[in-house]
Parts: C-alpha cells; sequence; structure tokens
C-alpha cells in the first residue's frame, strides 16, 4: 500500500507523495513526522505524537490546527492502507478537552463507509489515561 516517501502518482492523478508532507513527511524540517499503525482490516491507523513547545496556542495548550491536523492525517492514512487515494474534502470536528504540551496523545482513524467518490471517516485523540480530546469525522475524496 503507498504511504509517505512513495510515488502514489496515478494517470491524472494529484496525489503525488514527495516526502514533504507537513504530517507525515521525513524531508519536512517543520513537519511533525508522524508513523502509523494499521489495523488487519485495512480500514484503520493510529499514531502516537507528543507535542512540543513550537506546537501551543495558548500557553502549554497544543494548537487546535496541529489536532486537526493529527485527525486529518490519521484518517487519510486509514483510507490510504486500503489501497485508495484521497484529500480532504470536509471535515467536522469537536474539541473535548484541552490538549497538553508534552503530554502523549493518541490518535486513532477508522474508514466507515464508501460511496461512489467520497471516503466517509472517524477519527479522535484521546490522551493517555483514554481522556477523549477531540473527534472528527471526515470526507475524503478519491482521486
Amino acid at each position: 500500500m503507498p504511504e509517505c516517501g512513495t510515488d502514489m502518482q496515478a494517470s491524472g492523478s494529484l496525489t503525488v507523495d514527495n516526502n514533504r508532507c507537513f504530517a507525515c513527511g521525513t524531508d519536512n524540517e517543520s513537519g511533525l513526522k508522524l508513523r502509523f499503525t494499521y489495523g488487519e482490516d485495512g480500514r484503520s491507523a493510529e499514531t502516537l505524537f507528543v507535542p512540543d513547545a513550537v506546537y501551543q496556542g495558548w500557553k502549554d495548550l497544543v494548537h487546535g490546527g496541529i489536532l486537526m491536523t493529527l485527525m486529518d492525517e490519521t484518517m487519510a492514512k486509514a483510507a490510504v492502507r486500503g489501497g485508495l487515494r484521497v484529500v480532504t474534502a470536509e471535515m467536522t470536528v469537536k474539541f473535548k478537552r484541552p490538549a497538553r504540551v508534552g503530554a502523549t496523545l493518541i490518535c486513532s482513524a477508522r474508514v466507515e463507509d464508501i460511496r461512489k467518490r467520497l471516503v466517509y471517516a472517524r477519527s479522535a485523540i484521546h490522551s493517555e489515561d483514554g481522556t477523549v480530546v477531540a473527534e472528527a469525522t471526515g470526507k475524503l475524496m478519491i482521486t
């Protein structure tokens, strides 16, 4: 399955991976450099992230945009693991609790349905103690 660092270009496809993705690219010095594990079903993905102060919004709290990026990328990785090439079309986020700088965040996602050119996915971020930090649903467009 295509992952960061592999050529995902198909005839006419928009999805070409040059390893510079902000979320997972190993060649992006400013990026998060996320690494993923996958469920055997080919429909789920998970990543761990420990944000440092460069990713904060308010003092000692992780910026909401970084949390959204974690969920967005994890949903996309769940779809890519299933052999799909996708870009995010729509994302709805519910922030439940602030995430602290320096705390381990666990982000998981699952593809729930595929209809025509849309992939429907769900993602959540939990703290190590299981507290839900944020949840998202997304529609990903197959390219």
